[in-house]
């Protein structure tokens, strides 16, 4: 999770050989070491769940078809593919070894944080002195140049925007709503309105419209919970009666709307339905083609059985939705395991109190929405940082909030103790 921000600025290395690119590397050493530690002796044992089987059995059927794909296509693109769509099974299954206690969940919350530190330097960097390897839009998404830094693309800068608003707000409702003294460790109201507008300030420099869909579902679901205290009521007032109605028009009008052209545009008839999703239904309706030409048995296990020579692109990055690429990936099978995995986790949000809740739904969320029209799976910063998230949710109550001896009754108490 560390070297992560600092290795993606070398993804160009894979042109010259995959063997010097450090993304290869890790992305090779972190299943090997998941599985190298889920073996160990010394690693905690799991509370067993259902859910195990249930993403087991996703992984499987993932594996299962990169293997037919590699016999029928074998590209050492593809096996390096390959490597990176069976990882988040094992970061999973790793994350429920792992994660024993609220306090290892914590512990990984500030290790992202930490990691943020070189993409925050970068970011203001790029304000101060200019891109350093800018895209640009076109003038039907309102043109411009979206910062991105050394990374290979923006969602490299969208993980930890949207990312450090996460755990920010975890961190902050976890002080606000503590059953002891609000003395404790944890973030203020100061600095996580810093970090809100730090993370805004980046929005508008990349330019993505999942990232803002992202950070507006994590504001709403902050504010949603925030309520439920007499202090975060005032809070909400303030940004709903105040700050809203002031910056809320200029952020839509300025930042969003020029990025949703062309969906508008598709709404009211003005352009092609091909056009939506900034033209990647074009892309869906090509590939749902052929789809819908392969026999049903693929339909049922993915695309991979048939052999077609489309597969390793079917089941890539190129399709732009992990919905759509589990679905030619797995068939029914495998996008049903991965749907029911998130709604598996997200109902298991109810069992806890209002920080925790916060955290897991705000999660799922992340999840939700990125995968529309990107693949949140195949980033391993984004996965590092969910997947321990989604292990913690399974944790028993008694692991999550130990019981004390005997709450403190001052100040004083507290600090001896």
């Amino acid at each position: 999770m560390l070297l992560r921000p600092l290795v993606d600025n070398f993804f160009w290395l894979k042109d010259i050989s995959p063997f010097f690119s450090p993304l290869y590397i890790i992305g090779v050493l972190t299943p090997l070491l998941c599985i190298t530690s889920m073996t160990h002796y010394k690693m905690p044992r799991k509370l067993s769940s259902g859910v195990d089987q249930i993403m087991g059995s996703y992984g499987m059927v993932v594996l299962i078809n990169c293997t037919l794909i590699l016999v029928y296509h074998f590209s050492l693109d593809f096996l390096g593919e390959a490597v990176k769509y069976i990882t988040p099974t094992l970061l999973f299954l790793y994350a429920r070894r792992f994660i024993q206690s609220k306090d290892d969940m914590v512990f990984i919350l500030y290790t992202f944080l930490l990691s943020c530190t070189l993409p925050v330097a970068i970011f203001l960097y790029e304000m101060v002195f200019g891109p350093l390897r800018p895209t640009y839009l076109t003038e039907g998404r309102g043109g411009g140049a979206r910062l991105r830094g050394e990374y290979s693309d923006i969602m490299s800068y969208a993980v930890y925007i949207n990312g450090a608003m996460l755990a920010f707000g975890y961190l902050y409702l976890d002080r606000l709503f503590s059953p002891y003294w609000k003395g404790k460790k944890g973030v203020t109201g100061k600095q996580f309105g810093l970090v809100v507008i730090l993370c805004l300030a980046a929005l508008t420099q990349i330019k993505h419209v999942s990232s803002w869909s992202v950070f507006l579902a994590i504001s709403v679901i902050f504010l949603f919970f925030n309520a439920r205290n007499s202090r975060g009521i005032l809070g909400v007032l303030f940004v709903l009666l105040i700050l809203l109605p002031v910056i809320g028009p200029f952020i839509y009008e300025e930042e969003i709307q020029p990025l949703i052209n062309k969906e508008l545009n598709v709404v009211k008839g003005d352009a092609d339905v091909d056009r939506a999703f900034n033209g990647r239904m074009y892309r869906w309706e090509n590939y749902f083609a052929i789809w819908d030409d392969l026999p049903l048995y693929s339909h049922v296990i993915g695309v991979a059985v048939t052999g077609i020579r489309e597969s390793p692109v079917m089941v890539s990055g190129g399709m732009h939705s992990d919905y759509v690429r589990n679905l030619f990936l797995g068939g029914f099978i495998g996008l049903a395991l991965f749907l029911l995995f998130i709604l598996i986790v997200l109902s298991r949000q109810s069992r806890f109190r209002i920080p925790e809740r916060f955290l897991i739904i705000s999660a799922i969320a992340v999840m939700v929405l990125y995968s529309i029209s990107t693949l949140p799976t195949t980033y391993l910063s984004l996965m590092n940082f969910l997947f321990p998230i989604y292990a913690f949710s399974f944790l028993p109550r008694s692991r999550v909030y130990p019981k004390p001896a005997r709450i403190p009754e001052s100040r004083q108490e507290l600090s001896a103790a």
